[in-house]
């Protein structure tokens, strides 16, 4: 059961928890209808942003993941993206003790329109491999992937690992206790789709210091290891950053946790830091 709480925590923390989220896809478009792409503000974060985490279960150091957008544009199809890469990584003790996990993402977030056109994934979690991925033709809201082609995509489709950074454009500043904000992100063949609800603010204590924040929680998949579908709660920084400070996560066999260690290059002064 470690074994398993551990790599499926390594997995879910990289990406806010979004691999777990409610898994009800979403309903097919009519084939003639075409996907409106848009620009859209960013006001949240930028090239060179490097966010970094420790996690632990219980008393143990699990293992550590990082959040990171390249210092430079790429060009994709005439468009510049930003190349955002994502790692998790178990410690030397789970390594010994258990399975090493080695997992790592990557999206190109075109910079304009903030959706994905290009995502991969690589898995190695002790002898399991998986790797995947999937180009992203908006307009004619098709998704070509590894796993299997998807002719229906919704508009703004996120992947797995732009979807955090698209949520964290969202404007909450004038949210209520029990707000909910929807949206959509492919993974492994499918498009799902999942909505967080608003908590409320709080100060919170992480290894990076002290920060108000706001509290948010996804929906989560019921099963294996989460209790509840209210299992999962996730800090974030309360400022126009965004980012993710926190989670916190009970499962059937007790609770695993996440917290920043380190942030770098951030686009907005940290505000929301306290100390």
């Amino acid at each position: 059961m470690m074994k398993t709480s551990v790599r499926s925590f390594l997995f879910t923390l990289c990406f806010c928890s979004i691999t777990i989220f409610s898994n009800a896809e979403m309903p097919k478009k009519k084939a003639d209808e075409k996907n409106a792409i848009s620009k859209l503000n960013n006001p949240a974060f930028g090239y060179g942003e490097k966010l970094e985490y420790r996690m632990h279960y219980g008393p143990f150091n699990a293992g550590y993941a990082s959040l990171e957008i390249m210092p430079e544009p790429v060009v994709l199809n005439g468009k510049k993206t930003m190349n955002i890469k994502c790692s998790a990584r178990s410690s030397r003790t789970i390594d010994a003790l258990y399975n090493k996990v080695r997992n790592d993402y990557e999206s190109f977030l075109d910079v304009d329109a903030m959706v994905p056109l290009k995502y991969t994934k690589k898995i190695e979690e002790g002898k399991y491999r998986d790797s995947d991925f999937a180009l992203f033709d908006h307009e004619n809201k098709r998704i070509n992937t590894k796993k299997g082609n998807i002719t229906d995509a919704p508009n703004q489709v996120q992947d797995l690992v732009s979807v955090y950074y698209w949520s964290r454009l969202w404007d909450v500043s004038n949210a209520k206790i029990g707000d909910t904000y929807p949206t959509e992100f492919y993974m492994d063949g499918k498009v799902y789709n999942y909505s967080i609800k608003f908590l409320g603010r709080e100060k919170v204590k992480v290894d990076a210091g002290k920060f108000n924040a706001i509290k948010i929680r996804p929906q989560v998949k019921t099963g294996d290891l989460f209790k509840s579908e209210d299992a999962l709660t996730l800090w974030v920084s309360d400022d126009d950053n965004h980012m993710v400070l926190k989670v916190e996560s009970e499962i059937f066999i007790g609770s695993v946790a996440m917290s920043l260690t380190s942030f770098q290059n951030l686009k907005n002064a940290p505000k929301s830091k306290i100390n």
